[in-house]
């Protein structure tokens, strides 16, 4: 499971750092989060999934593919950003978060012409595209016998059926 790192999305709640006081969690410095621990393919794709939408990615899918023959790894996260420049900040912010947690970082492709960012961490694969991109290339159609899953309000994995 990933570490509650993430579970604060939009929540006024309070955080305790000394007893008897507390803090709104929106203004406490990221390490009193604790690190997130990533066990798993799945936890992996959730937390890239998790930092995407974070940074305002739109159709954020996870598509598990390791039973595939020929797979090029265990799950593909998909998102789609509006600009050249959020390519790059969601690229580096989810490299920073990984890093944060102690995930190698991944090989990666695309920097040049910033309309299809590639961030292979070998079992996960994330690729961020422009709408154009995204479009004309079609990748979930391509990896269509996979299992998808959409990103919940909450941060989980929620099955869904193919439409693609």
């Amino acid at each position: 499971m990933i570490g509650q790192h993430f579970d604060h999305f939009g929540s006024d709640a309070m955080v305790q750092t000394s007893p008897g006081s507390t803090v709104n969690d929106k203004m406490t410095d990221r390490t009193l989060s604790p690190k997130p621990v990533i066990r798993s393919s799945r936890d992996l794709a959730r937390f890239c999934a998790r930092s995407a939408a974070e940074k305002k990615c739109t159709d954020i899918i996870a598509i598990e593919i390791s039973a595939i023959d020929g797979a090029p790894a265990d799950w593909f996260v998909i998102a789609t950003c509006a600009s050249e420049q959020q390519i790059r900040a969601v690229a580096e912010y989810i490299e920073q978060q990984t890093a944060s947690a102690s995930v190698p970082a991944p090989r990666t492709e695309g920097w040049e012409a910033l309309q299809w960012v590639i961030l292979d961490y070998f079992d996960v694969v994330v690729h961020l595209m422009r709408v154009e991109a995204r479009s004309f290339y079609k990748l979930e159609s391509l990896w269509g016998d996979g299992l998808f899953f959409m990103l919940s309000a909450d941060g989980r994995l929620i099955r869904q059926r193919h439409s693609h």
